[in-house]
């Protein structure tokens, strides 16, 4: 599948049947991207639910707004697990603080190294 890019994200189906998308370098995430990128997923998943992996390596700041979006609360998932690929273990006590105001219908776990992220995700593959 290909890639499709918009202002703050890229976001494609991968042949392992793990949705990615990659936070573009120094983005600032507010709500218009998060509802814009929400709406590409559900478009390339065509009615299927996958699990996610999100690279946060580069961005810059992400409003509350979108944090909340993305935990979504009040909505139906798209997706059926999410990984976030962070920098650093610094970040990740950064992360868990958000992850633990922004609790996820789905699971949701940090990792620094893709290959593990994915190994994770692929446990969801089969639900």
């Amino acid at each position: 599948m290909s890639k499709i890019e918009i202002r703050a994200f890229t976001t494609w189906l991968g042949d392992n049947e793990i949705c990615y998308t990659v936070v573009k370098p120094n983005a600032v995430v507010e709500i218009a991207d998060a509802i814009e990128n929400s709406a590409i997923v559900k478009e390339i998943s065509d009615g299927k639910t996958y699990p996610m992996l999100v690279n946060l390596k580069e961005i810059k700041s992400i409003t509350k707004e979108a944090r909340d979006h993305f935990s979504m609360q009040g909505r139906t998932p798209g997706i059926k697990a999410i990984g976030l690929l962070i920098k650093s273990p610094a970040s990740t006590i950064i992360g868990n603080f958000f992850l633990g105001l922004n609790k996820s219908v789905v699971p949701v776990k940090l990792f620094t190294k893709e290959e593990k992220a994915v190994d994770w995700l692929k446990q969801f593959l089969k639900k």
